[in-house]
């Protein structure tokens, strides 16, 4: 049987306060060794996770029936509150929060977790740590799965729009949620970890709408690749922390969305510093290079043909090119806000790609 669950959201609006002085014998801070944490997370500041990835997610054991999660939403960011894998709650707090759900039925043990719908752009995410009741106790996380994928990419790998019905809506970040993304649908099907380093409109070498054919303004993603947060270039990611075992890179998109396109050249030998950079982080483990299914030519042909001269360059036959053609998805039923990929359309995408990576990885 489900539990039955009521919810109560509390809000403080003193950022002056500090809330670990508030705090119960029964409070559990953000670095307590019991927390499990999939996505890129600094830990610099004091006892508090500090993060702004999509997919981000904190996860925990726990028995008892009630728990309070104190932390600060961001200014537009979302995020899904899952026990015993139900979805209780979205939750949506600017400021510093405390999010206190009462569990009627059952002690547990259970098992949550605390999942940031949102991309970077929507905020900065702070979780202080967890607040159980008085017969409750933090327990153990279980064993982590052995499989890892990280994917990098833009608003399609972000889940922009995912949640909306009309490819005619605008951007809405209650209807983004990288939960129904292509990336998190492979990777639930493969049973892998995951972490998404993706930001909407940002290209290999020019972002979307850019009247440059190279942007210098605003950092691209493969200038992003190496933070532990997006919104912040101060903090670099120490790749120890987490190795994959794959890396799926969808990126072209919006360097070919607008006139003018970058050059041939320039791309090409970006996207292949995109890939050494990813062989000095993780090794030589599988890259699938994706394009699509928002884009055609010349994209499709540019990033085939980096695949192919790397392989020939570097004797490296561990990279592979994946094209999702535009004909895959619906025009009328697999698009959301901003003619992004739907549910529906994240789903195709997610089944065209997870036969080529399963065969690939063995999995």
């Amino acid at each position: 049987m489900k539990n039955r669950v009521f919810f109560f959201i509390a809000l403080m609006f003193s950022m002056s306060v500090n809330l670990f002085s508030q705090k119960s014998d029964h409070f559990f801070p953000a670095t307590h060794e019991h927390f499990n944490y999939m996505g890129r997370v600094d830990f610099s500041d004091n006892q508090v996770a500090r993060y702004d990835w999509p997919g981000v997610m904190v996860r925990f054991r726990f028995t008892g029936n009630e728990l309070k999660l104190h932390f600060r939403g961001g200014e537009r960011n979302y995020f899904d509150l899952m026990v015993d894998g139900e979805r209780l709650k979205v939750l949506h707090a600017k400021g510093d929060t405390v999010a206190a759900i009462e569990v009627i039925e059952g002690n547990g043990p259970h098992v949550a977790s605390f999942f940031k719908r949102t991309e970077g752009e929507m905020g900065e995410t702070r979780f202080f740590g967890l607040e159980l009741g008085k017969k409750g106790n933090l327990l153990p996380w279980e064993k982590e799965a052995d499989r890892r994928i990280e994917f990098v990419g833009n608003s399609i790998t972000c889940g922009y729009g995912a949640e909306s019905e009309s490819r005619h809506d605008d951007f809405d970040p209650r209807t983004e949620n990288v939960g129904k993304s292509y990336a998190t649908l492979v990777a639930r099907a493969l049973k892998a970890d995951y972490h998404v380093v993706a930001h909407s409109g940002l290209g290999v070498v020019r972002n979307y709408g850019d009247s440059q054919k190279v942007s210098t303004q605003l950092a691209t993603m493969p200038q992003r690749f190496g933070r532990a947060l997006d919104m912040d270039d101060s903090v670099e990611w120490d790749f120890s922390q987490w190795q994959a075992n794959a890396v799926v890179i969808n990126l072209g998109t919006n360097d070919f969305s607008t006139e003018p396109h970058p050059d041939k050249v320039v791309f090409q030998r970006t996207y292949e510093e995109l890939i050494q950079q990813i062989r000095l982080a993780y090794g030589m483990v599988p890259v699938f290079c994706v394009v699509g299914p928002l884009t055609d030519e010349p994209c499709h042909t540019y990033v085939k043909e980096v695949v192919q001269n790397y392989g020939l360059l570097y004797a490296d036959e561990n990279v592979y090119f994946i094209g999702i053609p535009p004909a895959l998805l619906d025009a009328d039923t697999d698009f959301g806000a901003d003619a992004h990929p739907s549910y529906s359309g994240q789903q195709k995408m997610a089944d065209h790609l997870i036969p080529v990576i399963s065969t690939v990885m063995g999995w």
